[in-house]
């Protein structure tokens, strides 16, 4: 079952074509690992079990994702 952050997840990320998603296993079952990272990091056995760690845990992997885009543009242009 997901906690109310796995369902926002679920029916926000794709624009909303995996709104039918019920679990972390179905998140996997999708081949979208992106999305199955952020259905397991938003599950309440992760620790995910309020809105303020729901979202650090998001802007920490905006973070890293940012900052990989930079590594990546810095790579470019070297």
């Amino acid at each position: 079952m997901l906690n109310s952050f796995q369902q926002l997840c679920a029916l926000s990320y794709g624009g909303g074509d995996f709104a039918h998603v019920e679990s972390v296993a179905e998140a996997r079952e999708t081949g979208d690992t992106l999305f199955a990272f952020l259905m397991i990091e938003l599950a309440g056995s992760e620790g995910c079990d309020t809105h303020e760690e729901a979202v650090r845990r998001l802007e920490m992997a905006t973070s890293d994702i940012q900052c990989i885009i930079g590594a990546i543009d810095q790579k470019k242009a070297g």
